[in-house]
């Protein structure tokens, strides 16, 4: 197939053109603060923030979140076990996308955080698993990445 896509369980979604500005500055400032609450925990080296990276779910299913953060080393070129934590941030052409279509696939495979950012209203809405369904949190500054490695992100500081 030509042109940037995404397999979700067999079917072919086509991405939407490269989103606007707001959205590339928004997922920089995100990957920048979980980056340094990473070094400041001085992390597991295994722990990366992945921005605009393909995550190979199985044989039908490719997805690229904006952001993930992984916490298994990585073989090869593409993430294959699930992320610790993936952001979305929303955009016209990918809402329904987001918040049904990824939120299900995530939610199935194990995502621990799932984070929507919606950078017009300066929100972030955070999803963590909980015996295997999401819940939505309030108020969350700690992400919980492996049993010996907690961060702290203020997460309405990233719209500064």
């Amino acid at each position: 197939m030509e042109g940037d896509w995404e397999l979700i369980r067999g079917i072919p979604y086509t991405l939407a053109p490269s989103p606007g500005w707001w959205h590339q500055h928004f997922g920089a400032v995100f990957i920048a603060a979980f980056i340094e609450a990473l070094k400041e925990k001085q992390a597991d080296k295994d722990c990366k923030a992945l921005y605009s990276c393909d995550w190979i779910v199985n044989n039908d299913t490719v997805v690229r979140p904006d952001v993930m953060i992984v916490r298994d080393k990585i073989e090869g070129n593409y993430p294959t076990r699930p992320p610790v934590l993936i952001l979305e941030i929303l955009s016209p052409q990918s809402i329904l996308k987001d918040r049904n279509t990824k939120f299900n696939l995530y939610q199935s495979y194990g995502v621990k955080y799932y984070l929507l950012a919606n950078v017009e209203r300066q929100q972030i809405e955070v999803f963590i698993l909980n015996n295997n369904r999401y819940e939505q949190a309030e108020n969350i500054s700690s992400f919980t990445l492996t049993n010996t490695c907690t961060i702290y992100v203020n997460l309405q500081e990233l719209f500064s």
